[in-house]
């Protein structure tokens, strides 16, 4: 019998396999660089709150975005994986309910190891998916976090404005 891996949905949950581990290994790079170039960022972020302005918000949506990176895809990858896996674990379900026939009899010399496999795509599915939303919930977090201190450094800015003016 032909594995659930060995289709179509098989090569596409590979493909998203490989697609969530290095967008996975990306964000993880960025923060690990972020984390290193810290003082640097903080240099330009002081540098652009001191022109004022919209120079500040400018360089904050920039970051953002490179914050943001695929962020979509993650999310659309959380959702996809798993119910990609089921449509793989129910066509190998037809496909061994199909060999056994009308009277539901395994085949002579045929063992129940296919039933085991039919659930291969669903738990790469469900693998996918855990560490497609673990990645954008961490990204997403550590995005906001460092948002956060952004829009606290500009709000002080604009209160040490008002009350100098």
């Amino acid at each position: 019998m032909k594995t659930a891996l060995g289709g179509p949905i098989g090569w596409l949950l590979i493909l998203l396999s490989i697609s969530v581990l290095t967008i996975t290994f990306e964000r993880l790079r960025f923060w690990v660089l972020w984390w290193k170039r810290r003082a640097h960022y903080r240099n330009q972020w002081l540098e652009s709150l001191r022109h004022g302005g919209t120079s500040p918000l400018r360089w904050m949506e920039e970051r953002d975005l490179e914050m943001g990176f695929a962020q979509p895809f993650l999310e659309a990858s959380s959702v996809i994986a798993p119910l990609t896996g089921l449509i793989g674990t129910v066509l190998g379900l037809s496909r061994l309910l199909s060999a056994m026939g009308p009277e539901m009899i395994l085949p002579p010399g045929s063992d129940l190891g296919g039933f085991g496999e039919v659930l291969v795509s669903t738990a790469l599915g469900l693998c996918i998916s855990l560490l497609a939303t673990l990645t954008l919930h961490v990204n997403n977090g550590l995005r906001q976090w460092q948002l956060s201190r952004w829009q606290r450094d500009l709000n002080r800015q604009s209160a040490v404005s008002l009350s100098s003016s």
